[in-house]
């Protein structure tokens, strides 16, 4: 039993494993921000590139 109570008490104590969790929390976070802004400005998004696709056809002479 005390060998058990050490071992969570050293568990608790190292860090190494945090910052791996941390970033994923900001990456999540990043992610769900990223799919909101899609979400809100879809129609926006989808003209803008087919602008550069339209321009990138002219260019090309196309």
């Amino acid at each position: 039993m005390f060998k058990m109570f050490r071992l969570l008490k050293r568990f608790m104590r190292e860090e190494d494993g945090q910052d791996f969790a941390e970033y994923a929390l900001i990456l999540g976070a990043v992610g769900v921000v990223a799919i909101a802004v899609i979400a809100q400005y879809k129609t926006e998004l989808i003209a803008a590139f087919q602008a550069g696709i339209d321009a990138l056809r002219m260019a090309r002479g196309g």
